[in-house]
């Protein structure tokens, strides 16, 4: 894999898109993930194609209730700063010393090494600053080391503090175009993903128009899940493709599924997966909605100080883990993107899912650098696939965008 500067016009004839939602480790219905999967694959595909060291250097904290934050720095000079809305205590920066050595290519799994786990929704702000900072760091680091090799910018979201990275790398003998983003709320308090996967819109409209990647078949990659009906279904970790037949790209998506199995790993491919619905955010956030009243009426006529805890630790669980089925994506981009982020007709989603016993053993997936590595492998194997079947991609893509 060599590199092709943007900065001379150069775009690719399909695209990779990955982000990590800093924050989104849960959603309703008992879903679980480590989702900075897709940021993770393309840090890790521009780390082998530009051999950069990514390793942390240091991991600085200013302690304390105002102002604290934790500031990431790699050994090619990438930094990464991130606020915690409550406060971080020294003890909490000592743990996030833990990382110092390691590559800053999983946020989420990094995060979770200092603190255990990570939850979003304000849940746990210190463990999403941390990854936000990782997260950073790891973009700034190629930013810094080959300015003119990239395109770099902020998400540009009100209440965000996220960074946009793109470029253009030759991968499996063609031009390719890449972005990677993290997904980050100021405070930890995440997630806001109002441009995850390939949305283009506020701070990636530019980036994205400048490397085609608005025009032309892109693959987007999630992160490692537990989720039904899948992991219910599989009995070791599977790669799960997915692009619906009406709005999304089957042809991308069977060119995916094809490079996965040529290296032999177990992959399956959903078609009915992803379909756009107008009121599924509004529904589900009604839903939430009158949960929470519920609950409220509950406490409000409870007495008795069991009531009252009990009511207060399922407050907890629902606000940090089913409200992140509503809170990472508004409704109107939802409506058109889908609940992965996905411009119609563009792409297919490529994530790894685990089976439900895992889960049970584990409590949250964390990604792990061989993960990650084969993630790289179908991405670089699906890329000359897809180009023999470009002609056919691209007019799929322009039908269905007609349709939106």
């Amino acid at each position: 894999m060599t590199a092709l500067s943007p900065s001379k016009s150069a775009f690719g004839t399909c695209g990779i898109v990955g982000h990590a939602g800093c924050g989104h480790a849960n959603s309703h219905q008992g879903f679980v993930q480590d989702d900075s999967g897709g940021l993770s694959c393309v840090i890790r595909l521009l780390q082998k194609t530009f051999d950069i060291d990514l390793r942390i250097d240091s991991v600085s904290a200013r302690t304390g209730l105002n102002g604290a934050y934790f500031e990431v720095t790699t050994k090619s000079g990438g930094i990464g700063k991130a606020f915690a809305r409550r406060g971080i205590t020294p003890d909490e920066a000592r743990l996030a010393q833990q990382i110092i050595g390691a590559e800053a290519v999983n946020s989420q799994t990094l995060a979770v090494r200092c603190f255990g786990r990570i939850l979003g929704q304000g849940a746990m702000e210190v463990p999403v600053a941390l990854q936000t900072a990782i997260a950073n760091a790891s973009m700034d680091s190629f930013a810094k080391s080959f300015p003119d090799q990239f395109l770099y910018g902020e998400e540009e979201i009100e209440g965000n503090c996220g960074k946009i990275l793109g470029t253009v790398i030759e991968a499996g003998g063609f031009p390719t175009s890449v972005l990677a983003l993290s997904n980050a709320s100021i405070g930890g308090i995440g997630p806001n993903e109002d441009i995850e996967g390939n949305v283009n819109l506020f701070g990636k409209k530019e980036i994205m128009h400048r490397l085609r990647l608005d025009q032309i078949p892109s693959i987007v990659i999630e992160g490692k899940v537990c989720a039904e009906p899948v992991s219910d279904e599989i009995s070791e970790n599977t790669f799960l493709v997915r692009g619906n037949e009406q709005d999304d790209n089957p042809i991308v998506a069977k060119c995916v599924k094809e490079a996965a199995e040529m290296l032999g790993y177990p992959v399956l491919y959903r078609p009915e997966m992803l379909k756009r619905s107008p009121d599924a955010m509004r529904g589900l956030t009604h839903e939430n909605a009158v949960y929470i009243g519920s609950l409220a009426k509950k406490l409000d006529e409870s007495s008795s100080a069991l009531e009252k805890v009990q009511i207060a630790a399922e407050l907890n669980r629902f606000c940090s883990e089913d409200l992140g089925g509503i809170t990472f994506m508004s409704e109107e981009i939802h409506k058109v993107m889908g609940g992965v982020g996905c411009i119609p007709g563009s792409s297919c989603v490529l994530s790894l899912f685990i089976p439900r016993e895992e889960l049970q053993k584990v409590v949250q997936p964390t990604l792990s650098l061989e993960d990650v590595d084969r993630y790289v492998r179908i991405c670089t194997e699906s890329i000359p696939i897809i180009n023999r079947n470009l002609e056919a991609a691209s007019r799929l893509y322009s039908t269905v965008a007609e349709k939106f």
